[in-house]
């Protein structure tokens, strides 16, 4: 299924990192090679004109040398949902000196620490990217001995989204991308870690509500600076397309609160976006779906800003 969805970028920054530039996710309806081919365009919501999520490259923000580069990196986060999607990912965007291309720049930044603490990466510990060939638009990518290993707690969601985030990790750095065969010291795996995650071809990736967070924050990022009046903005896919946020200080007082309404509902994925009005100080954005079943809140996603004025 293609999904309506427009990646936005950064337009906050956090105190010591270089505003990253983003750009519109492609997503593809199918898990295998076979049912999907290269990422496609996308439709802009806010101006119904295609736009497509462009490569590493094209959003480089090049030095004086040329050598750094702005790369996507997926990492795995918990959503709190029960019988669901208990494991999905979240996409963080990370100016880094460049590995000689995209890709492989963009795989080993995402086997680094996520800038989000509420964020992880879903290999075992010591996991390194040995090699990336690509054959047309076919991505081999060969991860180290290490990655053979399950992690301490690792069940199916974690394998899934392990895999997921090699696949969205590659594809986001190059579109061009139609497939990505995952290696392990050399090998095929046809069920990563004995799991149920099937990893033993080449795969696309898997439909948005299958993997990606319900909600995700992209503005503002972690750690960012702002001045009020402070936008809220992401994408997410929820029950009748409502997603809840509120913004607490630094005492842990809620002093913002509502809803937004995303341009799609699940098992679509839309854009939302809100406005508030911010004191100066240490604050912290949530935003999250509400549980149709129980009313509970879940897929938090939330992120530690500063207000300056």
């Amino acid at each position: 299924m293609q999904l309506a969805t427009e990646d936005h970028p950064a337009t906050t920054r956090p105190a010591g990192v270089t505003r990253s530039t983003s750009a519109a996710l492609a997503l593809c309806g199918a898990l295998l090679l076979g049912a999907c081919g290269a990422p496609p365009a996308t439709t802009d919501p806010a101006t119904g004109t295609g736009t497509a999520e462009p490569s590493a490259t094209s959003s480089g923000t090049a030095s004086s040398t040329g050598a750094t580069i702005t790369v996507p990196a997926y990492y795995a986060g918990r959503t709190g949902m029960e019988g669901g999607l208990e494991v999905a990912l979240y996409r963080e965007f990370h100016d880094v000196p460049s590995a000689g291309d995209p890709v492989t720049t963009a795989l080993r930044e995402m086997l680094s620490a996520p800038r989000d603490p509420d964020y992880s990466v879903p290999w075992p510990e010591g996991t390194e990217v040995l090699g990336v060939e690509r054959v047309q638009d076919l991505v081999t990518v060969d991860l180290s001995a290490e990655a053979a290993t399950a992690p301490p707690g690792a069940d199916e969601d974690l394998a899934q989204a392990a895999v997921q985030q090699v696949v969205h990790t590659v594809t986001a750095a190059d579109p061009s991308v139609a497939g990505v065969q995952l290696l392990v010291d050399g090998s095929r795996v046809p069920d990563l870690w004995g799991l149920g995650a099937h990893a033993g071809e080449a795969l696309a990736r898997a439909q948005a509500s299958e993997v990606l967070g319900p909600v995700w924050v992209l503005e503002p990022v972690q750690g960012a600076e702002v001045t009020s009046p402070v936008t809220l903005s992401g994408e997410a896919t929820v029950f009748e397309a409502t997603v809840g946020w509120d913004v607490t200080d630094a005492s842990g007082t809620v002093v913002a609160e509502g809803f937004a309404t995303a341009t799609e509902g699940a098992p679509g994925r839309g854009t939302w976006s809100a406005q508030v009005d911010l004191e100066p100080g240490e604050h912290v954005v949530r935003a999250f779906s509400v549980s149709a079943r129980d009313g509970s809140v879940v897929a938090v996603d939330s992120k530690a800003v500063t207000v300056t004025g």
